[in-house]
């Protein structure tokens, strides 16, 4: 199946474009949005929207993960912006259909490094060491890190489905 992984951001939004095929990830596409900070944010909200869409469109992935929203607390006005974008992308999962799945970036790190709190830089060298590539940024990285956070999930849905059928 094809999978769509959305760093989220206004500034930079990094996203990923993989086929999973349980633990097996492999990537098809990476980019990156950069809405002109010069615009107004419904014009930046757009970009990111037209963009995704677009690739939705092309690629037809059937599930879309994003980050949970996290934000510091001496930083409020970053949850707000983030919450809209998230929203867009949302909006768009629902629009073309697509199961949304939201990770928490430790669970993802995790999933990934088997360290939930390691940064962003360690996720690029990471996924640049797995797949063989220099990925463009380390909002693709985070992007590519959610792919995997869902391969393992959707691997342990199964596992827990065949468990309880067994039980039966």
């Amino acid at each position: 199946m094809n999978v769509l992984g959305v760093d989220l951001g206004l500034r930079d939004c990094g996203y990923v474009l993989c086929e999973v095929r349980g633990l097996q990830v492999d990537l098809i596409k990476e980019g990156q949005i950069k809405p002109d900070p010069k615009q107004p944010l419904p014009h930046r909200l757009h970009d990111v929207f037209s963009v995704l869409e677009k690739e939705m469109s092309e690629y037809k992935p059937s599930a879309l993960i994003v980050e949970k929203l996290y934000s510091h607390y001496r930083h409020p006005t970053t949850l707000g912006v983030l919450a809209q974008v998230r929203g867009v992308i949302a909006l768009l999962a629902c629009q073309k259909g697509v199961d949304f799945f939201e990770y928490s970036p430790t669970r993802a790190r995790k999933s990934f490094l088997g360290q939930g709190n390691a940064d962003s830089q360690r996720v690029k060298k990471m996924a640049e060491n797995v797949m063989g590539i220099e990925f463009k940024s380390i909002h693709t990285a985070d992007a590519f890190s959610l792919v995997i956070a869902f391969s393992h999930a959707q691997k342990m849905l199964k596992i827990r489905k065949s468990i309880c059928l067994t039980r039966s």
